[in-house]
């Protein structure tokens, strides 16, 4: 069964690239371009009318928030604490990267620094190694 990503990026042509690298790859893909729809995502997730992604790749800058809330929100919550992050951001900021670390984001990646091909096996590789952890 394939892995389920929910990539939350605002990009246009970033979500297009993303997509068809990650489904390629053999995962399930589901993007959302803004905070309140992951907001309200996580929302679905908690009251059981969802199910948890295998994994939500989260862009920082989005139009209507900073992506650190959307992180804070799920880790304080029970019914979404547990769902791995990867963080996916053009910003490069040690005190982000640290506050995303403090919310157990599994990692935090600069998108100039991978491409897309790279982070789909990245992510691929992580899903094996956690595979055979468990």
């Amino acid at each position: 069964m394939p892995k389920k990503i929910l990539l939350i990026e605002d990009e246009l042509q970033l979500i297009d690239i993303y997509e068809t690298i990650l489904k390629k790859t053999g995962f399930k893909v589901e993007t959302l371009r803004y905070g309140f729809e992951a907001q309200q995502r996580l929302k679905e997730i908690i009251e059981g009318k969802r199910e948890k992604p295998d994994l939500i790749l989260l862009d920082l800058i989005l139009p209507d928030m900073n992506g650190i809330e959307i992180l804070k929100e799920a880790k304080n919550n029970e019914a979404t604490k547990e769902i791995p992050f990867f963080i996916l951001t053009n910003y490069s900021d040690s005190d982000l990267e640290e506050i995303s670390k403090q919310l157990k984001a599994e990692k935090y990646i600069i998108k100039t620094e991978f491409t897309p091909s790279q982070l789909a096996k990245l992510i691929d590789q992580w899903f094996r190694a956690k595979n055979t952890k468990s």
